[in-house]
Protein backbone atom coordinates (compact mmCIF):
# COMPACT_ATOMS: atom_id res chain seq x y z
CA UNK A 1 0.00 0.00 0.00
CA UNK A 2 1.07 3.58 -0.57
CA UNK A 3 -0.01 4.89 2.79
CA UNK A 4 2.24 7.26 4.63
CA UNK A 5 2.97 7.27 8.31
CA UNK A 6 3.64 10.72 9.70
CA UNK A 7 6.60 11.04 11.99
CA UNK A 8 7.11 14.13 14.12
CA UNK A 9 10.41 15.84 13.28
CA UNK A 10 11.53 17.19 16.65
CA UNK A 11 14.61 18.89 15.18
CA UNK A 12 12.49 20.99 12.81
CA UNK A 13 10.04 21.92 15.55
CA UNK A 14 12.83 22.95 17.91
CA UNK A 15 14.75 24.96 15.32
CA UNK A 16 11.74 26.91 14.04
CA UNK A 17 10.01 27.24 17.41
CA UNK A 18 13.24 28.00 19.25
CA UNK A 19 14.20 30.65 16.74
CA UNK A 20 10.73 32.19 17.07
CA UNK A 21 11.16 32.25 20.86
CA UNK A 22 14.51 34.00 20.45
CA UNK A 23 12.81 36.45 18.09
CA UNK A 24 10.02 37.26 20.52
CA UNK A 25 12.59 37.69 23.31
CA UNK A 26 14.49 40.14 21.09
CA UNK A 27 11.21 41.91 20.25
CA UNK A 28 10.26 42.38 23.90
CA UNK A 29 13.80 43.45 24.77
CA UNK A 30 13.49 46.17 22.13
CA UNK A 31 10.08 47.19 23.47
CA UNK A 32 11.69 47.48 26.90
CA UNK A 33 14.56 49.52 25.43
CA UNK A 34 12.11 51.89 23.72
CA UNK A 35 10.33 52.47 27.02
CA UNK A 36 7.52 54.97 26.81
CA UNK A 37 9.25 57.34 24.41
CA UNK A 38 6.89 56.67 21.50
CA UNK A 39 7.82 57.09 17.87
CA UNK A 40 9.87 60.27 18.07
CA UNK A 41 13.15 58.96 19.51
CA UNK A 42 12.99 55.19 19.37
CA UNK A 43 11.92 54.08 15.92
CA UNK A 44 14.58 51.37 15.45
CA UNK A 45 13.64 49.33 18.56
CA UNK A 46 9.98 49.52 17.61
CA UNK A 47 10.75 48.26 14.10
CA UNK A 48 12.60 45.32 15.63
CA UNK A 49 9.63 44.74 17.93
CA UNK A 50 7.36 43.86 15.00
CA UNK A 51 10.01 42.37 12.70
CA UNK A 52 12.10 40.13 14.97
CA UNK A 53 9.83 37.13 15.53
CA UNK A 54 9.16 36.17 11.89
CA UNK A 55 12.73 37.12 10.94
CA UNK A 56 14.23 34.75 13.51
CA UNK A 57 11.69 32.05 12.63
CA UNK A 58 12.73 32.33 8.98
CA UNK A 59 16.37 31.66 9.87
CA UNK A 60 15.37 28.76 12.10
CA UNK A 61 13.30 27.29 9.27
CA UNK A 62 16.18 27.74 6.86
CA UNK A 63 18.51 25.92 9.26
CA UNK A 64 16.00 23.10 9.66
CA UNK A 65 15.10 22.67 5.99
CA UNK A 66 17.27 24.51 3.50
CA UNK A 67 15.24 23.21 0.54
CA UNK A 68 12.16 25.06 1.81
CA UNK A 69 13.78 28.49 1.67
CA UNK A 70 11.22 30.12 -0.60
CA UNK A 71 8.33 28.62 1.35
CA UNK A 72 9.91 29.87 4.58
CA UNK A 73 10.33 33.36 3.14
CA UNK A 74 6.74 33.57 1.92
CA UNK A 75 5.17 32.16 5.08
CA UNK A 76 7.29 34.29 7.43
CA UNK A 77 6.50 37.40 5.39
CA UNK A 78 2.79 36.60 5.69
CA UNK A 79 3.17 36.15 9.46
CA UNK A 80 4.93 39.53 9.65
CA UNK A 81 2.46 41.29 7.36
CA UNK A 82 -0.79 39.95 8.79
CA UNK A 83 0.45 39.96 12.40
CA UNK A 84 0.85 43.73 12.17
CA UNK A 85 -2.69 44.22 10.91
CA UNK A 86 -4.18 41.82 13.43
CA UNK A 87 -2.33 43.51 16.29
CA UNK A 88 -3.54 46.93 15.18
CA UNK A 89 -7.11 45.72 14.77
CA UNK A 90 -7.24 44.07 18.18
CA UNK A 91 -5.72 47.17 19.79
CA UNK A 92 -8.33 49.34 18.10
CA UNK A 93 -11.14 47.10 19.32
CA UNK A 94 -9.88 46.91 22.90
CA UNK A 95 -8.73 50.45 23.68
CA UNK A 96 -9.86 52.58 20.74
CA UNK A 97 -7.82 54.73 18.39
CA UNK A 98 -7.57 57.82 20.59
CA UNK A 99 -6.47 55.96 23.72
CA UNK A 100 -4.03 53.84 21.70
CA UNK A 101 -2.42 56.95 20.22
CA UNK A 102 -2.28 58.60 23.63
CA UNK A 103 -0.32 55.73 25.20
CA UNK A 104 2.04 55.27 22.26
CA UNK A 105 0.33 52.10 20.98
CA UNK A 106 1.74 50.10 23.89
CA UNK A 107 -0.83 47.31 23.50
CA UNK A 108 -0.07 47.01 19.78
CA UNK A 109 3.65 46.55 20.41
CA UNK A 110 2.88 43.80 22.92
CA UNK A 111 0.17 42.07 20.89
CA UNK A 112 2.02 41.92 17.58
CA UNK A 113 5.03 39.81 18.71
CA UNK A 114 2.67 37.59 20.72
CA UNK A 115 0.42 36.97 17.71
CA UNK A 116 3.47 36.34 15.54
CA UNK A 117 4.88 33.88 18.08
CA UNK A 118 1.63 31.90 18.11
CA UNK A 119 1.64 31.78 14.30
CA UNK A 120 5.31 30.72 14.20
CA UNK A 121 4.74 27.93 16.72
CA UNK A 122 1.79 26.67 14.67
CA UNK A 123 3.97 26.71 11.55
CA UNK A 124 6.77 24.91 13.41
CA UNK A 125 4.41 22.17 14.51
CA UNK A 126 2.91 21.89 11.02
CA UNK A 127 6.29 21.64 9.32
CA UNK A 128 7.53 19.14 11.90
CA UNK A 129 4.65 16.84 11.06
CA UNK A 130 4.97 16.93 7.28
CA UNK A 131 7.83 14.56 6.69
CA UNK A 132 6.52 11.00 6.49
CA UNK A 133 7.88 7.55 5.86
CA UNK A 134 6.44 4.75 3.83
CA UNK A 135 4.70 2.07 5.83
CA UNK A 136 6.16 -1.38 5.66
CA UNK A 137 4.18 -4.60 5.63
CA UNK A 138 4.84 -5.05 9.36
CA UNK A 139 3.21 -1.68 10.17
CA UNK A 140 -0.13 -2.73 8.70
Amino acid sequence: MNLTKRAFDLRTALLIGGAALLGVAWAFFNIYQAGGTGFSRSLTPLIWAVFATPFFAFWGWLLARRAEGWLAAIVCFCIYFFGIFLGARIEGLIVGAEAAAANGHALYFQLTPTIQLIACVVVALQRAGTRGTMETATDL
